[in-house]
């Protein structure tokens, strides 16, 4: 960033600054404090309720116990207002008194002017909860509560959070697994627990969610605007999982659920969930609560990659998953008194990530007019894929109530973890003397572009075991692990500003985070001459069969048994492939932060400006070559980050919202850091490298919006949001000398991103008969982009060979994303249909000047017309840039609530059979298509609580 960015910043927060002190606090002697709970009729705890204080608009939001807190109140008469969507306006004269504790519960009627509105501890109350939560919160943000998490099959929180307005996902396997905001990619979102910043499993800064059980949070919020108050990572926005903890109530939950998916025979998913709470002690002081979670799931796909077959080939790929999750969470808290608190909070996830895979590929080089050159081959591969990851968080922190102020402070560990013993494949490749070995005269069957297929002829079969001899194995160890320590504290005062209530705020934050990783590559191959009988992959067989693989389209021949590969001793090193020491490095980074933020309430305007400061220092060591030295960085920066906004009531049900906020995001560890990995195999041979000389990306977001509570039970918003990056960071594709397509991270010119997004969400009660247990959630985004390439260096500061002079979109910029979810809600019956949608979108940046033109045939023999691979084709050829397809998926869910607290639960994941993939340029260049199936399930609840 140029010297005169920094001025302006500094400039812009000391003005901040100085108004922030400038603001006068009234000369109060006496004051008092306020606290409570807001419940139901039945005692069930309402958060997101609006406590509001008259005289002078002093206002707070009950918590997820229903608690509530307002110091700093002035000596005398008050009237107290609670508010809540759905309910009947609470109303209550107090008196305040000098130095002392008043109590107050609000127990809240359901509304019921002509409409009555029912309201239970199920999916209803969880969307009324995020209505009042949303409409009430001081930053842009959407809520999803565990009961609205759980009344549609999602495995994970990701699978959940891709149902909200303007969030894509990034899936792998078949579930969720990173989330992307507003068009930006899965690193610009950064992730919170209880508003900590959560440590990575990988080498990467956003958190693989797939990690976490759904069932394993109270909520989960993302926050699409920041405050001075929030970390300042999240260009795109912020999530943060709000872990459970225990209510007035007894809290007794238990679940388990069963399920089938009709692929590679038939897969079973089975979960068990459990959560218990209590408080104990006089005046409920000590709340103990705990939850676990399992799912088992079975998963199968079908997989042909990765094409596009002018460029060579593909595989054929066949997955048989057996995926498991475990999660525990748990907080303890001890109340002290009205005014002091304290507490410990844990969250705990394990995911073994277990499963085996088998791909034939299939490959050939083109004549220069483009047909199959008959230098065909073919070869197997089979692998084991044992990868385990865990995340973990642990919290203890307290409130304490100081006069007119409120202290807030906290001391965390995180930790992020992969681990890999034994990630192994092994390669079967036919004879030196079969046909199989280079021979094959294919014909090309490109008459459906999304199935293309390479025709062995009639005499030739390429799944023959007889064909294939074992050729060696690659076995992968690796362990990345992150431990994050930090502390923080927050101090907020309440005071006057001419008859108006207001707060100012500050506090710091300190993070230490430590990220390294472990890799090596054992390579061997087997003693015995190439073609020795025992080599023969007829000895390795095992019964795995798929005879409806890729709906019959593709055929999918026998496979081995890996312990069989693994038990084969009759091998040594592989001379061709020594002992890699690669993917390895050494970082630690220190964030120090520190923010001041002011509150004010004018009449129908609430105003908040604030500033924060974060200074990043990073120092790490990694291997630029396989197994040469380390290589050692150092380096600091610092960041002011302003922030501030306006919200205008226009009605007490209505208003309108301007926004304003500076984000940073730091690049990924990995490419960061000084190291290269190569990855052969297949039909293209893949390496990246890191880039030390990266800079952060950063981005001024500017959101407008507005928002009304629709009765009886309702939300309406809608907004638009621009937000101007500065060196956005790419990753950008070159191919080397040798064919190989290396990848580097650069920070590119500048970039835009801008968009527009309506939800809307309504409980029809007031229709006759039948009708008046229908709903409606929907939400609508639309984005679009651009970025600008300039003349890229590499990091010796030389030209990269990479001339781009187009503006493409930005990555994973989804153009187009929607959610419909109709619901039915009457008497014990409750029904939801989710569907979801995302447009296609760049995943990598490909496409260079180089191949503009039409699609030609290059780079072969011509003396033997053999060797040529496709080149040009446009932007829209098989050079293109990389596209995830677009996504749609239906899913379905129903619930029945029987005698005795029990509730039977029926579902249906991914009705349609939605595609997942990749392709060059447009749809008929596929890279890759991968099938699941629909998955069939259901089961019982049982609680102790009681409808509400």
């Amino acid at each position: 960033m140029s010297l005169g960015n920094y001025a302006k910043q500094f400039a812009v927060s000391i003005f901040m600054f100085l108004f922030i002190c400038a603001l006068p606090a009234g000369a109060q002697t006496g004051i008092g404090l306020l606290s409570g709970s807001v419940v139901d009729s039945q005692g069930g705890a309402l958060q997101g309720a609006k406590v509001e204080v008259n005289p002078g608009a002093a206002s707070t939001l009950s918590d997820a116990q229903g608690q509530f807190t307002l110091n700093g109140l002035s000596a005398g008469d008050h009237e107290v207002t609670v508010s809540y969507a759905g309910f009947a306006l609470f109303t209550k004269k107090v008196t305040v008194v000098s130095g002392q504790v008043v109590r107050l519960e609000a127990s809240l009627s359901v509304a019921s002017n002509k409409q009555d509105v029912q309201v239970y501890a199920g999916r209803e109350g969880g969307e009324i909860e995020a209505i009042n939560r949303t409409f009430n919160a001081d930053n842009i943000i959407n809520v999803l509560p565990a009961d609205v998490i759980k009344s549609l099959p999602n495995a994970n929180v990701a699978d959940a959070l891709g149902r909200l307005a303007s969030v894509t996902l990034e899936r792998d396997e078949g579930e969720g697994k990173y989330v992307q905001v507003r068009g930006t990619e899965p690193r610009l979102t950064n992730v919170t627990v209880d508003g900590v910043n959560l440590a990575s499993a990988e080498t990467v800064r956003q958190v693989k969610l797939d990690i976490i059980p759904a069932d394993l949070v109270e909520s989960v919020q993302i926050n699409k605007t920041l405050e001075a108050s929030m970390p300042g990572d999240g260009i795109g926005g912020s999530v943060d999982l709000r872990t459970k903890s225990a209510g007035d109530r007894p809290t007794v939950a238990l679940e388990s659920t069963g399920g089938y998916t009709p692929i590679i025979g038939g897969r079973p998913v089975y979960q068990f969930d459990g959560t218990l709470g209590k408080r104990f002690l006089e005046g409920n002081k000590l709340g103990l609560l705990f939850g676990g979670s399992y799912d088992w799931n079975g998963r199968g796909i079908n997989d042909v990659e990765p094409g596009p077959v002018l460029l060579g080939g593909y595989d054929q790929r066949d997955y048989q998953y057996y995926r498991n999750r475990t999660g525990y969470a748990g907080t303890i808290d001890y109340r002290f008194n009205e005014t002091s608190s304290i507490y410990l909070k844990g969250l705990y996830s394990l995911f073994h990530n277990f499963g085996n895979r088998w791909d034939y590929n299939v490959a050939t080089t083109f004549t220069q007019d483009g047909q199959p050159d008959g230098t065909g081959n073919t070869t197997f591969g089979a692998e084991i894929r044992r990868p385990v990851q865990d995340l973990g968080s642990l919290q203890l922190g307290g409130r304490h109530v100081i006069r007119r102020s409120l202290l807030a402070w906290d001391v965390e560990s995180s930790v992020g973890r992969t681990r890999d013993e034994g990630y192994s494949d092994a390669t079967f490749a036919p004879g030196a003397n079969s046909v199989l070995n280079g021979g094959i005269q294919f014909s090309l069957d490109n008459s459906n572009p999304l199935t293309p297929k390479l025709v062995a002829p009639s005499n030739v079969n390429i799944f023959d075991p007889t064909q294939y001899y074992y050729a060696g194995q690659r076995v992968n160890n690796y362990y990345n692990p992150e431990v994050d320590l930090g502390f923080g504290a927050d101090l907020a005062t309440s005071y006057t500003f001419f008859g108006h209530a207001s707060s100012f705020e500050f506090g710091g934050r300190f993070r230490n985070l430590h990220k390294f990783a472990n890799q090596n590559e054992i390579f061997t191959i087997p003693t015995a001459a190439a073609n020795d009988p025992s080599l023969q992959m007829t000895n390795f067989l095992n019964g795995f069969k798929d005879p409806n693989y890729y709906g019959g389209t593709y055929q999918f021949g026998p496979a081995v048994n890996y312990q069989t590969v693994q038990a084969f001793t009759a091998v040594t090193a592989d001379p061709a492939n020594p002992n890699i020491l690669t993917n390895n490095f050494n970082l630690v980074e220190k964030v120090s932060a520190g923010y001041l933020m002011n509150t004010v309430n004018l009449n129908r305007f609430r105003i908040l400006l604030g500033v924060r400061f974060e200074n990043t220092s990073d120092s790490d060591n990694g291997n630029t070559v396989p197994n040469a030295p380390p290589v050692a960085r150092n380096g600091s920066y610092l960041d002011v980050l302003p922030s501030g906004s306006v919200r205008y009531s226009l009605t007490p049900s209505s208003g309108i919202r301007l926004v304003y906020g500076r984000g940073l995001s730091r690049p990924d560890f990995s490419d960061l850091v000084s190291f290269a990995t190569v990855s052969p195999g297949g039909v293209r041979t893949t390496s990246s490298i890191g880039n030390p000389t990266l800079k952060p990306e950063h981005a001024d977001n500017v959101d407008l919006l507005y928002e009304r509570n629709l009765n009886p039970i309702g939300l309406l918003q809608a907004g638009v949001y621009y937000k101007h990056l500065s060196d956005p960071i790419i990753p950008l594709q070159t191919t080397l000398s040798d064919g190989t397509i290396q990848t580097q991270p650069q920070n590119a010119g500048s970039a835009y991103v801008y968009g527009f997004e309506i939800s809307f969400q309504q409980h029809f009660t007031y229709l006759p008969g039948l009708l008046n247990g229908t709903g409606l959630s929907a939400n609508y985004g639309y984005s679009a982009s651009q970025v600008t390439f300039p003349g890229l260096l590499d990091p010796n500061g030389s030209p990269t060979g990479i001339s781009r002079t187009d503006k493409p979109d930005l990555l994973r910029q989804s153009p187009n994303t929607w959610n419909i979810s109709p619901t039915y809600d009457k008497r014990n019956l409750s029904v939801r249909l989710g569907l979801s949608y995302n447009a296609a979108n760049i995943f990598s940046y490909q496409y260079s000047d180089s191949s503009a033109g039409p699609i030609v045939f290059a780079g072969g023999n011509p003396k033997t017309n053999t060797g040529y691979k496709a080149a040009g084709g446009g932007i829209t050829g098989p050079n293109g840039d990389t596209y995830l397809y677009s996504h749609l998926q239906v899913d379905l869910q129903g619930t029945y609530r029987l005698p005795r607290g029990f509730t039977a639960v029926a579902y249906a994941l991914n009705l349609n059979n939605e595609v997942f993939g990749f392709y060059n340029g447009s749809t008929v260049n596929p890279i890759q298509r991968e099938f699941y199936k629909q998955t069939f399930g259901g089961g019982l609840r049982w609680s102790a609580s009681r409808e509400r």
